[in-house]
């Protein structure tokens, strides 16, 4: 992080290497992580909650619809699983120990970015949605996007580092400088562009004489870029070769230094006159070799997948394994890449959520699902074995114990559906039934989706609750069941403009407003399982070529939504009121319910329904739960127009004063009703309880 900061410091004090720029009318090839990354912490998204999803479909969209006002054409370019090297795996899990500290200290209220645990599947699929060309590349991807963007003459949009040191012919646009935003009219034309920043290797080095490139991977190489660990105290002191001001003198002088030799031979041999101990000169030749290796560019084995869809001619070493009909798949997003860390290497990192650290890691729930998984991919491999001759398989998963990253051997299970032909190769070949009944036996639910009275775009969300409720630990309160079924009835309606008007209003208030409450852990532990449910469901049912339909992942969970539901609930609210005077939002509701309650033993049923049945219920109730609404919103609507006494107090009709008799008779009616009495007068927590505006 300190190579990172030095170095993009030392590019900002230098308006002749980074210089302005109004692009547009030109292709562009995108760090597609990068870019989810940088949007969804740059417009404040909710993060300890789980996610707000359906407010980062909207920035994508705003996003990639201002590049095409601009005439700009984009291509996507994303990492698979990072770099699977024995190499790097050191360094992945100094990031996932990082992430760990994050989410416990979010989850404590302490400001920290760590990604909602959906945020990929969610991107690739709004990738395809809005017709972005884009790859999803076997491996770490920034190589294959320099090389992209020097074969065709056009500049790489990113915020990593590595790109100030590959020399790419059309330059490199930092993200954090690009001004998606502020489309511009050029003058004397109603051509538009983007405001931004262009860097170029050829800027940098005319600032030193015009200093060799090839020298420029040795600089990232000693600065940590590529991730090599070089003791800075085996060298001299760089600063002292600046001239420049104190944050960016180390950078400045490595570079000065860097410019008086020829070529890397020559700062090779030079390096190693100030390395006294035999051991460290060869891991100090041994890295800047490699670095030379990595920085230099050659044609990209990913440019003829966007023009014939042809895939990737160079593989990683251990990847080469890969059976072939994955490849395209993999590179289309219609396959998890956690699947090439699974047939390579047999271990994966596991992403930790904002969730109980209290509790075991929320990614427990799931696991029985990515056994299955690991079976498909691990036990039905060889073509010519029994199940019984199979030696038993193992996958490493790391996960976190504690606060602490820790690794399991986790066993594959082989489907009992799995029969002896059932092979890798030919999975997505054999029958739909066979494949959707494995999908449907993982899941522990029978109802077939031609049975399933729910629509399509929500089978996949009752089959996962279904699970959750069965497997997560704790077992979630009955509020929190029914705060999930509310958020995706929201969420069904609210992603077609035909439907939207159907949300009822109280809903959108309940979602729009900011509320400075501690975190639910409990709640946040739950929902963490149950996205971590969903994630790995949809990674098997990508497996099995999708048996279920896939719906619109952006609007299936939307957690500011669902805690602020769960707190009302708590509260004595029952699930029916939030969706009174919206008769399409109920039914849906209902549906979503008993498709889930038909999956339930009696206890669990028993257990949900208990504390369900309110006042509001009954048509009674519900009238005079549809009355209370009806008249609070005509009631805050008139306070508006109220006149003010003399002393600054508004003044009370006698309408006013039978609301306020009804509102007393309301909540009499629904506070016999409940657990826990109030000791003060509702009445005087008219304005406090804003779930009714």
């Amino acid at each position: 992080m300190m190579a990172v900061n030095e170095l993009k410091s030392y590019t900002e004090s230098n308006n002749c290497i980074l210089m302005k720029h109004h692009f547009r009318d030109s292709k562009l090839v995108i760090d597609g992580c990068n870019l989810y990354h940088t949007l969804y912490f740059t417009c404040h998204l909710d993060q300890e909650h789980g996610g707000e999803y359906d407010a980062f479909e909207k920035e994508v969209s705003r996003f990639f619809r201002n590049l095409r006002e601009c005439a700009i054409k984009p291509y996507v370019v994303l990492s698979g699983e990072d770099d699977i090297s024995d190499k790097m795996f050191g360094a992945l899990k100094k990031r996932a120990n990082i992430r760990i500290k994050k989410a416990h200290s979010l989850s404590r209220g302490c400001p920290r970015n760590v990604l909602p645990i959906l945020i990929k599947t969610v991107f690739i699929q709004l990738l395809r949605k809005l017709k972005v060309p884009f790859i999803q590349c076997v491996a770490k991807a920034n190589w294959e996007a320099a090389a992209l963007a020097n074969e065709w003459n056009c500049p790489v949009l990113s915020n990593s580092t590595e790109f100030y040191i590959y020399d790419i012919k059309g330059g490199f646009l930092p993200l954090y400088r690009f001004h998606w935003r502020n489309v511009t009219l050029t003058k004397r034309s109603d051509k538009k562009f983007i405001p931004a920043k262009l860097f170029s290797v050829e800027k940098l080095c005319s600032t030193f004489s015009c200093m060799n490139k090839q020298l420029l991977p040795i600089l990232a190489t000693m600065l940590g870029i590529n991730n090599t660990e070089l003791d800075r105290g085996m060298f001299p002191n760089w600063a002292e070769f600046s001239v420049s001001a104190e944050e960016i003198r180390y950078v400045d002088g490595l570079l000065r230094w860097l410019s008086c030799f020829e070529g890397p031979v020559e700062v090779i041999c030079a390096l190693m006159g100030c390395i006294m101990n035999p051991d460290n000169s060869a891991t100090v030749i041994k890295a800047l070799t490699e670095g030379l290796q990595v920085y230099s560019l050659a044609p990209s084995s990913i440019a003829k997948f966007f023009i014939s869809e042809k895939t990737q001619s160079r593989l990683p070493g251990p990847l080469q394994s890969l059976p072939e009909w994955t490849l395209k798949p993999l590179a289309k997003g219609k396959l998890n890449s956690m699947i090439t860390d699974i047939l390579a290497t047999q271990r994966i990192i596991l992403k930790v959520s904002i969730e109980n650290f209290q509790h075991c890691s929320s990614n427990l729930a799931s696991r029985p699902i990515r056994q299955v998984i690991y079976g498909l991919l691990q036990c039905t491999r060889q073509k010519n074995s029994s199940r019984d001759d199979l030696p038993e398989a193992e996958v490493e998963e790391y996960d976190r114990e504690g606060l602490k990253l820790t690794s399991f051997r986790v066993a594959a299970v082989l489907p009992s559906l799995a029969i002896s032909d059932l092979h890798l190769e030919t999975l997505w070949e054999t029958s739909w039934h066979l494949r959707l009944q494995i999908f449907l036996d993982t899941l522990g639910v029978s109802q077939v989706p031609e049975r399933l009275h729910v629509l399509p775009s929500l089978q996949l969300a009752v089959y996962v609750t279904c699970y959750w409720l069965k497997h997560a630990q704790p077992e979630p309160r009955p509020e929190f069941f029914w705060a999930l079924l509310v958020g995706l009835v929201y969420g069904e309606l609210s992603r077609d403009p035909l439907t939207e008007k159907a949300v009822p209003k109280r809903l959108k208030n309940l979602k729009s407003r900011k509320e400075e409450t501690p975190l639910d852990l409990e709640a946040a532990h739950a929902y963490s399982q149950w996205q971590g449910s969903l994630r790995d469901s949809i990674c098997l049912s990508q497996l099995l070529g999708n048996p279920v339909s896939e719906p619109e992942y952006a609007w299936l969970y939307s957690g500011v939504l669902v805690h602020a539901v769960t707190r009302e609930l708590k509260k004595g609210v029952s699930p029916e009121s939030l969706l009174a005077r919206a008769p399409q939002a109920r039914q849906l509701y209902q549906q979503l319910r008993e498709a889930v309650e038909l999956e339930l033993d009696d206890d669990m049923k028993t257990r949900l329904r208990a504390g369900r049945e309110r006042p509001s219920d009954s048509p009674a109730g519900e009238k005079c739960a549809d009355d209370l609404i009806t008249m609070f919103e005509h009631l805050m609507g008139r306070e508006e127009e109220d006149d003010e006494d003399p002393r600054g107090r508004r003044k009370k009709s006698e309408g006013s004063k039978r609301e306020d008799e009804m509102y007393e008779q309301t909540c009499s009616l629904r506070t016999r009703h409940r657990s826990r009495s109030h000791k003060t007068d509702p009445r005087a927590k008219k304005y406090q309880n804003s779930y009714w505006e």
